[in-house]
């Protein structure tokens, strides 16, 4: 996720804002997946590991689709 961000700022600033904007929107993701996307009997049902694999799969799909619309939006507005 940091090396994304690093590469989007070498390309080009204004997609590493974007990037940036990614990553806020991935620990936002994460601190809600728990409520979002697993049912509670998943606590019960999957052990731990597979809980996490869940929420990271959850948030990490927020960060990439957060990071391609910021960047997008803002190459487009300020290109």
């Amino acid at each position: 996720m940091l090396g994304l961000d690093v590469v989007l700022w070498i390309e080009n600033p204004l997609y590493g804002i974007g990037g940036i904007v990614g990553i806020v929107a991935y620990f936002i993701a994460y601190s809600i997946s728990g409520d979002m996307i697993i049912a509670p009997r998943d606590f019960w049902r999957l052990s731990n590991w597979q809980v996490f694999k869940k929420k990271m799969g959850y948030s990490f799909s927020a960060y990439l689709i957060v990071t391609l619309v910021a960047a997008g939006a803002l190459a487009a507005v300020f290109s």
